[in-house]
């Protein structure tokens, strides 16, 4: 008997172990799957349904991490996918069906003047440059130029009203293609850029216009093609944009907020594991990873701060000049329209009007305060000069002078609160950058002295944002060229201004070599 309870107790033992060490464990993992934790049940109070297509440029907004940063954020997303028909996607917007979508200005142009333009563009999802292209047959094409499109018996195959359409036109109005322009034989319009890629593997047409990833898989899959012109050869046409519906904007102004807030934290998740980003976009495009590599060669994603700055005319505490960049693309592209006969005549007479900066404005706002900042901390690896060398500059900081004691490298308490507050600048509104600090002197008689002066000054800027302020010291490069590089003269500056500047440090950001 008393054997009996001995087994039965180690049994029941086992039991509560396995419990305990993992069958608890998998009990979640079903309550998860099923949707039936807590926290599952109290995520998601709200849904924004984007519609859009299978762009690559598009992929942050249909991405696995999206979803899981609008959750924690209590949003749903929903990413509703067409072929490109973008008067069909303007057709489900204007009625309700789609929250937002996503599209290229010219196609927002065209197709929302029939819907008196049911929404306003909130922001800039990424510039092409070069994931828009023509290419041809060689044996169509003798020398591979643009000259050569110049021929009505050509059969050009592309997506009708889409980016496609609009790059082929913005060709032809640009090179005077005129044998294009005085015929129209040569179109031939198909349903996508996808239809286009069909007609390529079948032979069906002499040239043909896409979008990624169709223009890669072409190239790879079907012998005797080559690229001709794509948009990297322009700027500021083929940019595809937010569009939130005006009720949505005027009346749920917190959805739109909480969404472009985990948009941008997706981009920060993504640039900061590059390989995980790579697998999903593979996963996403069906592309392998040197494809998908090229791929992001080719788009240039607009991140919150150029969005704000850059694009919407939003000030921040960049030093660059802020711009209007989305006003000045909807202006120029409407004046292709109008050559091309897309539009009759310009349906804007202001290009704000379909335009609203509030809710960047609030994200903006958002993630300068690194309380709200989800986002994981940027990590800077160490380079080696060559691989500085190879950084994209993004631009000069501007900032107030920082004050050195006479001749020396040691700070005054005035250079010390200046450096506080670029370091503060440089956590909250620009974490992923590098910084090239420049140290630079006055004439003098010992230039050798000037060099050493300048190199030591940059140095101590950055040992104090290094021990003050915990900064990586991967991050910073200190240089000093001594009087080499004066600035230029301002208009109206008088000599003795000038001069007093020349002894100065700059702050240039670049893009970290893992960034998008």
């Amino acid at each position: 008997m008393n054997q009996n309870r001995t087994v039965i107790a180690a049994l029941l033992i086992v039991v509560v172990g396995f419990l305990c060490a993992g069958g608890f464990k998998l009990w979640l993992m079903w309550q998860e799957s099923s949707g039936k934790t807590e926290a599952s049940e109290a995520k998601v109070e709200s849904t924004i349904r984007v519609c859009g297509d299978g762009y690559l440029g598009y992929f942050f907004v249909d991405s696995p991490e999206l979803k899981l940063q609008a959750a924690r954020r209590g949003l749903g997303v929903q990413f509703v996918v067409d072929n490109g028909d973008y008067a069909a996607r303007l057709q489900k917007f204007a009625s309700g069906q789609c929250d937002a979508i996503v599209l290229p200005i010219n196609s927002y142009l065209q197709h929302g003047l029939t819907h008196k333009y049911p929404g306003v563009i909130v922001g800039a999802v990424a510039e092409s440059k070069g994931a828009d292209a023509i290419v041809g047959f060689s044996d169509k094409l003798p020398t591979g130029k643009l000259a050569d499109l110049n021929d009505a018996s050509l059969q050009i195959v592309y997506g009708k009203e889409s980016p496609s359409s609009f790059l082929i036109d913005l060709t032809m109005v640009d090179f005077d293609l005129f044998n294009l322009q005085r015929s129209n034989t040569w179109r031939q319009e198909v349903d996508g850029s996808t239809a286009a890629y069909d007609r390529a593997k079948n032979h069906q047409g002499d040239v043909f216009v896409m979008w990624e990833p169709d223009v890669s898989k072409a190239l790879r899959d079907v012998p005797g093609l080559k690229r001709i012109w794509g948009s990297e050869g322009f700027s500021g046409y083929i940019m595809d944009v937010f569009v939130f519906r005006r009720d949505i904007v005027n009346n749920k102004a917190d959805q739109v907020i909480t969404f472009l807030d985990a948009y941008f934290s997706t981009m920060r998740a993504y640039s900061n594991d590059r390989p995980r980003m790579i697998s999903d976009m593979k996963v996403s495009t069906g592309l392998s990873q040197d494809e998908v590599e090229a791929m992001l060669k080719l788009i240039d994603w607009h991140d919150v701060y150029q969005n704000a700055s850059t694009d919407l005319g939003i000030s921040t505490a960049i030093g660059a000049q802020n711009t209007d960049g989305l006003a000045n693309s909807i202006a120029r592209i409407t004046q292709v329209l109008v050559k091309t006969g897309k539009l009759k005549s310009d349906p804007l007479s202001d290009p704000y009007s379909i335009i609203n900066t509030t809710a960047m404005k609030a994200v903006v706002n958002k993630m300068a305060n690194p309380s709200q900042n989800n986002a994981v901390k940027h990590e800077f690896s160490q380079l080696t000069e060559q691989e500085w060398d190879k950084l994209e500059q993004i631009g000069m900081m501007k900032v107030e002078k920082i004050k050195f004691q006479q001749g020396t490298s040691e700070l005054d308490q005035a250079g010390k609160d200046q450096i506080d507050q670029i370091a503060a600048l440089l956590t909250s509104n620009y974490p992923d950058h590098r910084v090239v600090v420049k140290g630079h002197t006055g004439p003098g008689s010992d230039e050798d002295a000037n060099i050493a002066l300048s190199k030591e000054r940059a140095e101590t800027v950055v040992q104090r944002l290094i021990g003050t302020h915990g900064q990586s010291e991967n991050r910073f490069r200190a240089i000093g060229v001594g009087s080499a590089e004066p600035p230029p003269k301002r208009p109206g500056q008088n000599e003795r201004d000038y001069r007093y500047n020349l002894p100065r440090v700059e702050f240039i950001l670049y893009k970290d070599k893992g960034s998008l």
